[in-house]
């Protein structure tokens, strides 16, 4: 209020000022001018006339003797009348004569003298000057004009001969322009000074009277700052007071209970009521700053139980959150008070131990928390049994921040899952290069779906009985210019992995009807294009009619196009859902073949109750099985299982004439295997299947010579 009422009074007074400065500036210019145009039509018996305009100023000055002579000619009666100017306005005045030839006015009379009573120095108004186009047009000027390096508020007026002719020009001032706006200036400096003067009083008398009268509120922030960074206050100050500052401080008492309160929810697990994600990361972040000085030193313990999706499925999720929180006291009891233990998602735990001798006590306590918690947990359901997996990571030398040591621990945690011996596993550098090459190969393998670098390769699938091909399945290749092609078994995990399985599994559907469709054009006989379906990519919504659309927009008969399913397709997936895909993708007319028969454990019951046309049995049964007769006697009844169940049976993995030749005694339907052709490029298949066949048939002549 203070600054504002000063800066109004401040600002009102000094636009009045000017106001008046201005409005009395331009009354002494109109009064000299007026006062000049009497004094010269006077002072020369009316030689010269005055024209007024619209407000009564004089606009111009016309010469009016009789005997048509220029009366502006240098003389002691002008002199005397030009100074008789001066005197009356208090100021100067100038008299300019026209010279056709230089095109200025030139100055013949003048109040401006030398310091020394000499006559000025001769001085003409030009082009550039502020009044010179105003004067040339016949026109006034009023305003300020440049004299002596300064400047000075002056009239100026035309003098018109006959005709309106140029014939000079009166020129008076009032004074010089700083002069003028002296007062206007002084005021100003004044108007600051006491403003300044003021406004350093009132900041001074306000800021002790606010530093006084603030001084509860300073100490009640310091303790609302001690609340938000999460440090509870021994007591709030001012509760006693019964004003403002009191109520404030009652609700900062309430506040402080209620962040008691948040404190539990907000950092606790309602399920085992370990810590939750939140208080693991402060705890970790916490932990990490300390050790910076370099002598706290703790272990990062990641564990969490495979499989344990299938206790919810199976029992329910209030069977599996009692498991949790059985396993949450078992932890308790094996890593004791000290540990901090947090339940970070549904079967993830993750224990900070804070020692010195990090290594051999983290793996003691995992051993321990790995044997206990293999110990079956007993529900009213039955016993429950749980695989834990662990990871862990040493800080600080695994990471320096939070985000790096969680990620670190899970690294190790997923290196232990998928380890076939270990069931903990310590973070290492070769851990996080393995990472970073998939990460690698992700991106790679991501620009190589968009570009469309990958390619596809047909390996053919041939009767044994009589060499005929039945089919060819494609195979995903991709090129490197390093490398050659990189193998389907470096980069097929990795986009199960991240999901890239679903673009990659589009765009080997895709390529595959559309080659099988120009062969069919072509008129190449080829019988089916095989197409491997991923599990992720099976169990999509949208699946059977993605293969509908594509059979659609090539118009490729459906029973050209079989889909190789492995028992992974299963895994993880409720029977109903099977059946159904696989009804949708029978009434297409589609071929469904399992593929990898007897790898997995319940390849029976899939081939028991599924809707299968062909069996595809893995290379482990046909390799050397013709010289091993046990080995043989197990395809026999293989490929018998398969034919007595109606189903076509194609064999894997022939390499040799004798594999070759056992497929053939034991009737199977086809094979494919390097002994026929590795896989090819498109545009190779023709020729391998018929060199293929010359030698086959080139053989067979020679097997009927030697018999002869």
């Amino acid at each position: 209020m203070v600054l504002c009422s000063i800066g109004l009074v401040s600002g009102l007074s000094y636009f009045e000022l000017s106001k008046t400065t201005e409005e009395n500036a331009s009354f002494r210019i109109d009064r000299a001018a007026r006062a000049a145009v009497a004094i010269l039509s006077e002072g020369t018996n009316h030689a010269f006339r005055p024209q007024f305009g619209a407000s009564q100023n004089p606009v111009s000055l016309h010469i009016a003797t009789a005997s048509g002579q220029n009366p502006l000619v240098p003389g002691e009666k002008l002199d005397e009348l030009v100074k008789t100017i001066g005197q009356a306005n208090q100021g100067a005045a100038n008299l300019f004569s026209w010279t056709e030839q230089t095109s200025s006015f030139d100055r013949f009379a003048t109040t401006f003298a030398t310091p020394d009573g000499a006559p000025a120095k001769v001085f003409s108004i030009r082009e550039g000057h502020p009044a010179y186009a105003s004067l040339a047009a016949g026109q006034p000027f009023t305003g300020e004009v440049p004299v002596q390096e300064r400047l000075r508020l002056a009239y100026l007026m035309p003098i018109l001969a006959e005709n309106n002719k140029l014939a000079g020009a009166l020129a008076v001032d009032v004074g010089w322009v700083d002069d003028l706006n002296f007062a206007e200036n002084r005021l100003k400096t004044r108007i600051a000074s006491a403003a300044i003067v003021i406004l350093t009083g009132a900041i001074l008398m306000g800021g002790l009277f606010l530093r006084f009268e603030l001084r509860p509120l300073r100490q009640l922030a310091r303790t609302a700052d001690e609340l938000a960074a999460g440090t509870q206050p021994r007591e709030i100050p001012f509760t006693d007071r019964l004003d403002e500052i009191g109520d404030l401080a009652h609700g900062l008492t309430r506040v402080t209970d209620l962040q008691d309160k948040l404190q539990k929810l907000a950092y606790t697990d309602p399920v085992t009521t370990a810590g939750n994600r939140a208080r693991y990361f402060s705890d970790l972040n916490n932990a990490l700053k300390r050790s910076k000085d370099g002598k706290f030193r703790a272990s990062l313990i990641h564990l969490d139980f495979n499989g344990f999706s299938k206790i919810n499925d199976t029992f329910g999720h209030q069977v599996g959150n009692r498991v949790l929180l059985q396993a949450y006291a078992r932890l308790a009891n094996i890593f004791g008070p000290s540990a901090q233990i947090a339940r970070i998602s549904a079967d993830d735990f993750c224990i900070l131990l804070p020692f010195d001798a990090q290594g051999a006590i983290a793996e003691d306590y995992a051993i321990q928390a790995i044997e206990m918690l293999s110990v079956p947990f007993n529900m009213e359901e039955g016993e429950i049994r749980v695989e834990p997996s662990i990871g862990i990571a040493l800080l600080p030398q695994d990471a320096q921040d939070a985000e790096t040591a969680h990620r670190v621990a899970g690294l190790a945690l997923r290196a232990a899952k998928e380890s076939t011996g270990a069931r903990h596993i310590f973070f290492s550098t070769p851990l996080n290069e393995r990472v970073q090459t998939e990460m690698l190969v992700e991106t790679l393998l991501r620009a190589a779906l968009k570009t469309e670098q990958l390619e596809l390769h047909y390996q053919p699938q041939i009767c044994p009985s009589d060499d005929r091909l039945i089919g060819l399945e494609a195979l995903a290749r991709w090129p490197n210019d390093k490398r050659g092609y990189i193998p389907p078994g470096e980069f097929i995990p990795i986009a199960e992995k991240t999901g890239l399985i679903l673009e990659l599994g589009q765009y080997v559907l895709e390529r595959a009807c559309r080659q099988a469709a120009e062969w069919r054009q072509a008129g190449f006989e080829f019988g089916q294009v095989s197409v491997n379906v991923s599990p992720l990519q099976f169990r999509q919504p949208s699946f059977a009619a993605t293969v509908r659309h594509m059979l659609n927009t090539y118009r490729l008969p459906a029973r050209m196009l079989c889909l190789e399913l492995t028992e992974n397709v299963f895994v993880d997936t409720g029977e109903q859902m099977v059946l159904d895909i696989l009804s949708e993708l029978q009434k297409i007319g589609v071929q469904l073949s399992l593929d990898d028969f007897g790898s997995g454990y319940s390849s029976l019951i899939y081939l028991h109750r599924l809707p299968f046309q062909e069996l595809k049995i893995d290379r482990a049964f046909l390799a050397d099985a013709d010289k091993d007769l046990q080995k043989e006697h197990l395809f026999h009844a293989i490929v018998g299982l398969g034919r007595s169940l109606g189903l076509r049976v194609i064999a894997e993995g022939a390499e040799t004439a004798g594999e070759y030749a056992l497929t053939a005694a034991h009737l199977c339907d086809g094979m494919q295997g390097y002994f026929c052709s590795p896989a090819v490029a498109a545009k190779d298949v023709r020729q391998r299947i018929e060199d293929f066949q010359k030698s086959r048939t080139a053989r067979s002549a020679q097997m009927e010579k030697k018999r002869a």
